[in-house]
């Protein structure tokens, strides 16, 4: 008879485990999959993730560099005759130099003040030397096409003779093609030409007061 008794004792807490004891008595069924675990309240996990800029600063040297020129004389055009100014270029000048000052112009400060060049801008006139005291000057086809006005042609030369017989050890000068001269003849290529051919049109009031190849030092500072 105890036997008996254990036998249900047990089948009794079994049910119980799935069952419940709701109001008046009665039993109801936990249906598993509504089980405790659905009462828990949710949580959320929120990653924050934190980005540091890096600052990073770029300092600007200073520095000095030495720049060595030299006072060239550019003749320029002012009223049909020619005047020079005294322009600083970098140290050695070459005559490349020179050439490319003249088709640039007179400076934009007072110095220039009432000057004009003739050199075209948008040409190529090469200038070489042979330490023989002669510059020889290749023009391109069609220069003279350029400056069309017969008393330009003479100008235009004439700045050019006079400004390249004053480089360092030049003191002639031969053109590729014929060119004219003030009076109104022609010179043939390749014939010499001096600064004289040319002295009568610089204005005869023209002062110099300085030695144009005289090295300068001067400073220029780079960066900021």
């Amino acid at each position: 008879m105890r036997v008996r008794v254990v036998g249900l004792g047990v089948l009794f807490a079994a049910t119980a485990v799935a069952c419940s004891v709701v109001d008046q008595g009665k039993v109801e069924r936990i249906d598993p999959q509504f089980g405790l675990d659905d009462t828990l309240p949710s949580s959320t996990f929120r990653s924050t993730t934190t980005t540091q800029l890096a600052t990073t600063t770029t300092g600007f040297e200073t520095t000095t560099t030495q720049v060595f020129t030299e006072q060239v004389r550019l003749y320029f055009v002012a009223s049909g005759q020619l005047t020079y100014v005294l322009q600083p270029l970098a140290s050695p000048v070459t005559s490349a130099q020179i050439v490319a000052a003249l088709q640039l112009g007179p400076p934009e400060d007072s110095s220039g003040a009432g000057l004009r060049t003739i050199v075209p801008s948008n040409v190529e006139i090469r200038v070489t030397t042979d330490g023989t005291g002669i510059a020889r000057v290749t023009l391109p086809d069609g220069f003279f096409d350029l400056v069309p006005v017969p008393n330009n042609q003479r100008l235009v030369i004439a700045q050019l003779v006079l400004t390249i017989t004053n480089i360092r050890g030049v003191g002639q000068v031969t053109f590729n093609q014929a060119v004219p001269l003030p009076g109104g003849q022609v010179r043939p290529a390749g014939q010499q030409l001096t600064f004289s051919d040319y002295e009568s049109l610089t204005d005869s009031n023209l002062q110099f007061d300085a030695d144009p190849t005289l090295p300068v030092e001067t400073s220029t500072t780079v960066g900021g």
